[in-house]
């Protein structure tokens, strides 16, 4: 059977002589593995289509064990991005985490779309560390794994309250049953509960958030790539983001590995 996508080159791994094991992020039929043979020839028919990142029209035919590259054509090469060492390697990480958290064979134009907006996007946004730290957080949302930031992630009740208003009193959270408050300033993330933790609810591991942080995150998730650079993280915030997002998604991949 002969197929027709479109799709973006995750990964290439040399394959024998001259031919190339392709990784591709497709449209229609979620991550797919490629063999593009005789890719790797100074004459090749393929040329640049198969350059990481690039966005290419794919032809192949679809056997039961084998898919094999028959046609690839350039729609977008990302030519500016490439030449930003910076933005290069941001994408390229991206990448290689949208390779590890998806699965072969589970299309989902959601994750598609993300790892599009977000190239089409990248050479604009100014503040990269804030870009990397949000480009994780969104993929987290395309793929249907966010954290929880509403509430607690524990108990459930708590609601995540708006940061305290000029003149209003140092604690916005509720009153819980028994009389017991939570203060405004413990936030807490858990990797294992999925997200954000009430003061009453965290447990040893936990990290704390400042108030403010947590609601950067949030806000993140609801920013399109154009307003992003409205926000102003300090360094440490997007390095104490960074680290707990990090241990959310790998406590995702080992599950992951684990139903493999």
């Amino acid at each position: 059977m002969i197929l027709k996508t479109i799709g973006f080159i995750l990964r290439a791994i040399k394959f024998r002589e001259s031919d190339l094991i392709l990784t591709v992020l497709s449209r229609d039929y979620g991550k797919i593995s490629l063999i593009a043979k005789g890719a790797r020839r100074t004459e090749s028919k393929f040329g640049a289509a198969l350059d990481l990142l690039t966005l290419s029209e794919l032809v192949f035919y679809d056997a039961e064990n084998l898919k094999l590259l028959k046609e690839a054509s350039i729609l977008e090469d990302y030519r500016a991005l490439k030449g930003d060492y910076d933005r290069l390697t941001l994408a390229l990480q991206t990448a290689h985490l949208l390779n590890q958290l998806i699965e072969e064979h589970h299309p989902d134009r959601a994750v598609f779309e993300f790892f599009k907006d977000f190239l089409e996007a990248l050479g604009s946004l100014r503040d990269l560390d804030l870009a990397a730290l949000a480009v994780k957080l969104k993929l987290t949302r395309a793929l249907g794994i966010a954290p929880r930031m509403s509430s607690c992630a524990r108990c459930a009740k708590t609601p995540l309250p708006a940061p305290p208003r000029r003149g209003e009193g140092s604690s916005p959270f509720p009153v819980r049953e028994g009389g017991r408050g939570v203060r405004s300033d413990e936030i807490w993330f858990s990797p294992q509960s999925g997200g954000f933790v009430c003061g009453a609810c965290h447990q040893a591991g936990d990290t704390r958030l400042p108030l403010r942080l947590a609601q950067n995150l949030k806000m993140i998730l609801g920013l399109g790539w154009d307003k992003l650079d409205r926000l102003a993280l300090t360094e440490d915030d997007i390095t104490l983001a960074q680290g707990v997002l990090d241990e959310f998604i790998g406590f995702h991949l080992k599950t992951l590995q684990k139903s493999r």
